[in-house]
């Protein structure tokens, strides 16, 4: 009787030690940055692969200046946004930064200008504004 508390003793602290690892990874924010000047933060990893080139990708995003100025919200617009992945159509960033989710993965991309509208004012976008998007990847098909 005494070995079986004993293993119960022992399999509940080594179960108790790896979910506080767990939990520290999870908590900690670690910022990516790639070769482009994009960074990123996944806050949700998702499931299955990755989207393919010339895949119709449709996400959900909030995008922001760096003041905290919402440009756009498709969450409040209720109305999601799809493009095909490298064909252009959305902004260089935002292709980068889908391109590596998972379906149902959520993450907060930081946009240098270069990678976003440039020196153009676009939609009441000062030029070379750094852009703050929050996304996340709804399908890939």
């Amino acid at each position: 009787m005494r070995k079986f508390w004993f293993f119960v003793f022992v399999a509940f602290s080594v179960l108790y030690v790896f979910s506080c690892r767990t939990a520290k990874v999870q908590n900690q924010e670690q910022w990516i940055t790639t070769p482009s000047g994009l960074e990123y933060l996944d806050k949700e990893i998702g499931y299955g692969n990755f989207p393919k080139q010339g895949q119709r990708v449709t996400i959900n995003f909030i995008m922001k200046t760096e003041d905290g100025t919402v440009i756009e919200d498709t969450y409040q617009s209720k109305i999601p946004m799809s493009f095909i992945l490298g064909k252009k159509d959305a902004i260089q960033g935002l292709e980068e930064g889908v391109a590596t989710m998972r379906v149902g993965g959520k993450r907060i991309l930081k946009v240098p200008p270069e990678l976003g509208f440039g020196a153009s004012s676009v939609r009441g976008i000062p030029p070379n504004s750094k852009l703050i998007i929050e996304v996340e990847l709804v399908k890939a098909e």
